[in-house]
């Protein structure tokens, strides 16, 4: 067979060796090759990768900022928004919920003792509704603290923060007690949120010093009323407010009345011998509403005058008596009177307050003795809403106790009616 000749794989025939077929049974007898197709290799840019992998950073990094806790921390205000809605947290002023006051600016006499508040009020952004209440149920805890320097001559302290009744429009309300000798210092309330969120709102207490100025009957002159009135004139002209002038009158009857009329002058009386410093007419106090006349330890006997003290500014008197007036003490115009610790016997009214003012400075008047009033109390328009505390009071053998004509609210369970 030779070289020449091969055999058909299908049916065992010789084949020519040119052959690619079988003539016998026509099937091929060239073997089979397995043929792969070419692979294609697809090439991604390099800036569509980094493109990519920015992206998938950038989802990633939103998804952690939308679920962490969130840290606010302002002056005055903090705008916070939840799931509910957006709300206007503020240490607001007494007489606005709205308004910021990232600063409170205090005059203090060196070794006096002042207390302050701070207010917060909670707002609902959308709707301006008062949302303190709800709001404080998303938080876990609030406090407030001073931040003052550690060497602060007297440190100032600041109470827990809660409601307060003087302040119906605040969430929560901080009492502030500093001296005259305390370091500004920063007030700092924090809210802890129970969905984690940190709120901090911080509002600065700047103390001024003012000077005490101290007139003494020892060393000027003012036995007699028109002496007294001139004195007072003079320190009205020389001494500008907001300093603090302080006279000590001598233990003498001054037969006639005087006015404060330029600014308020704290008068303090004296005894001596069995005399005690004694005014027999009307003393009026129309000073500019830039501070508080303070009058201790004198007697108001009845004259011819309206009134033992006619107050159309502020006034608080003390441990003081007063007695056969028609009133004891008018508050009137817009004026805020205070008394403590008093005496008021015999008089057609003992206290009268009616006046067109907005505010109380204190709403305190604890441990007075009214006997033999027609009238111990008369309410009939006090500038404020505010319960009025007669705690420690004694209402003795008086026509009317208390004529509570403006339907004040007032608290009277620790006082004495008899």
């Amino acid at each position: 067979m030779g070289n020449m000749e091969k055999l058909c794989p299908h049916c065992g025939k010789q084949l020519p060796a040119q052959a690619h077929f079988c003539l016998f049974c026509a099937q091929s007898v060239q073997p089979r090759q397995t043929v792969c197709p070419p692979r294609i290799l697809v090439r991604i840019a390099p800036v569509k990768i980094v493109l990519a992998v920015i992206l998938v950073a950038m989802a990633a990094l939103g998804t952690f900022l939308a679920i962490r806790p969130k840290n606010y921390d302002s002056y005055g205000q903090v705008i916070y928004t939840d799931e509910d809605g957006t709300y206007q947290l503020v240490l607001a002023t007494a007489n606005d919920r709205f308004t910021p006051l990232p600063e409170i600016q205090a005059e203090a006499e060196r070794d006096q003792t002042y207390r302050l508040f701070s207010r917060l009020c909670i707002n609902h952004m959308e709707t301006g509704a008062n949302a303190g209440q709800i709001f404080l149920q998303k938080a876990d805890r609030v406090r407030v603290e001073f931040l003052q320097p550690e060497d602060s001559p007297s440190p100032m302290v600041c109470s827990a923060p809660a409601p307060a009744d003087f302040a119906p429009e605040a969430a929560l309300v901080s009492g502030l007690d500093f001296t005259g000798r305390s370091s500004s210092a920063q007030l700092l309330w924090t809210l802890e949120m129970k969905n984690g969120d940190t709120i901090r709102l911080r509002q600065d207490l700047v103390i001024t010093p003012i000077r005490t100025w101290e007139f003494s009957y020892t060393d000027y002159p003012m036995d007699t009323v028109e002496e007294l009135q001139a004195l007072i004139d003079r320190i009205g002209r020389e001494i500008a407010v907001p300093d603090v002038v302080n006279l000590y009158l001598p233990p003498v009857v001054y037969e006639g009345g005087i006015t404060l009329e330029n600014r308020p002058i704290n008068l303090y009386g004296s005894q001596e011998a069995g005399m005690q410093t004694t005014f027999t007419d009307t003393v009026q106090v129309t000073c500019p509403d830039s501070g508080i006349t303070n009058v201790n330890g004198i007697n108001f006997l009845g004259g011819d005058g309206e009134a033992g003290v006619l107050a159309s500014a502020r006034f608080r008197a003390e441990a003081c008596r007063f007695s056969g007036w028609k009133t004891g003490v008018l508050g009137h115009g817009e004026a805020w009177v205070n008394v403590n610790a008093c005496e008021f016997a015999n008089n057609q009214v003992g206290i009268h307050l009616n006046s067109a003012g907005t505010g109380a400075a204190y709403t305190q008047f604890q441990d007075n003795i009214f006997t033999e009033n027609e009238t111990g109390v008369l309410l009939e328009n006090p500038p404020t809403e505010v319960a009025l505390d007669f705690g420690g009071c004694v209402f003795r053998g008086n026509g009317t106790d208390i004529d509570n004509r403006s339907n004040q609210p007032i608290k009277i369970s620790q006082a004495v009616m008899e």
